[in-house]
């Protein structure tokens, strides 16, 4: 194995948890998460020669990683899905997070302490993180894939449609749900 192949391991051995968080927090499937991780470490190896330095190796494989998600999402998005869920059944979800008038049931100031830190402590806040994550598990796949695909990965109302196999028409709507719901 020559050094240049061994650097290129540990480089990536660096980062595979890292991978798989990312991956993870998209998919909710662990077995999914690991195989993305695996698929986007392969792309990674043999096109390891391509690999100009221009950004840090993590970059690079967070690229090449969302690049494999989309492709996912988009494969999925051409599989029939035998039962969606409806509306109502969404709105029945979000139902205990309301009292009889209407007002939400948490404190309306609920994370506002992360606002006097910096935003690194803050980053690292643990509740606020599992309240995040709590949320988004509420969520079904569609959604939330189309919700992290916006507001996370930042892409434009209609790459976040395609990439989530939502129809574009809808999905300015569905966003507003997600963002009452969670």
């Amino acid at each position: 194995m020559s050094s240049e192949s061994k650097i290129a391991i540990d480089l990536f051995m660096e980062h595979a948890a890292t991978l798989y968080g990312y991956a993870y927090s998209r998919l909710k499937d662990h077995h999914l998460a690991e195989d993305l991780v695996q698929d986007t470490m392969l792309s990674a190896w043999k096109s390891w020669d391509t690999f100009q330095g221009g950004s840090t190796v993590l970059v690079w494989l967070t690229g090449i990683m969302r690049h494999k998600l989309l492709d996912q999402w988009r494969a999925n998005a051409r599989r029939p899905v035998l039962q969606d869920e409806t509306i109502d059944e969404l709105e029945s979800d979000a139902d205990g997070s309301f009292d009889e008038h209407g007002s939400w049931t948490i404190d309306p100031n609920f994370g506002m302490s992360c606002m006097l830190q910096s935003p690194v402590v803050a980053a690292q806040n643990s509740d606020l993180r599992k309240y995040i994550s709590l949320c988004m598990d509420k969520l079904p796949q569609k959604l939330r894939l189309l919700f992290l695909a916006r507001e996370v990965d930042e892409m434009s109302v209609p790459e976040a449609a395609t990439a989530s196999g939502v129809a574009f028409s809808s999905a300015s709507v569905l966003l507003t749900r997600a963002r009452h719901l969670s």
